[in-house]
């Protein structure tokens, strides 16, 4: 699995890493298997996003995973577009303000299914997870996908996602 986590402006890398290690113990939780920072990606002083992926890293390596805000996860998805072919993309954002480009976007993917984040008004509920001693902001998806009892990983996301496909 590839999970691409955006780092948000505001937060300095020594305060983020914090949360990506609080991801991979959250990944860990779900999977049963190792999740490793592979790379940091800058692409500007303020744009960078982490790469954290399986470890064996051909475990769940159908699945592809994006977490960010929706501008990036537009800009991230038309970079990648030949990526995410054959693969179970799950999209994470907070606030889907461009749902008609981002819908267009996905529908020229090649993937095999998306799932997308529950929203409430175009916009997801995000609680405090160190409620349940998870060190960042968590929306509902992935709280539901963390306390989810199924084993099977499909049926956990329909459990916890909206399906676009």
């Amino acid at each position: 699995m590839i999970y691409i986590l955006q780092k948000p402006k505001d937060r300095n890398h020594e305060n983020f890493y914090k949360e990506v290690l609080a991801r991979r113990e959250y990944l860990y939780d779900i999977f049963q298997t190792y999740f490793v920072l592979r790379k940091i990606v800058n692409i500007s002083s303020q744009k960078s996003y982490y790469i954290i992926e399986s470890f064996p890293f051909n475990c769940f390596s159908s699945f592809f995973m994006i977490v960010g805000n929706t501008d990036f996860v537009i800009e991230y998805i038309k970079t990648h577009k030949n990526t995410f072919k054959g693969k179970t993309l799950i999209i994470v954002t907070c606030m889907l303000y461009n749902r008609k480009e981002l819908t267009s976007l996905l529908s020229k993917l090649r993937c095999n299914s998306i799932y997308f984040s529950k929203l409430k008004d175009d916009e997801a509920e995000y609680f405090d997870g160190s409620k349940w001693k998870l060190n960042f902001m968590i929306t509902l998806s992935e709280l539901d996908f963390y306390n989810s009892n199924n084993n099977n990983i499909i049926k956990r996301l329909e459990e916890s996602f909206e399906r676009m496909r």
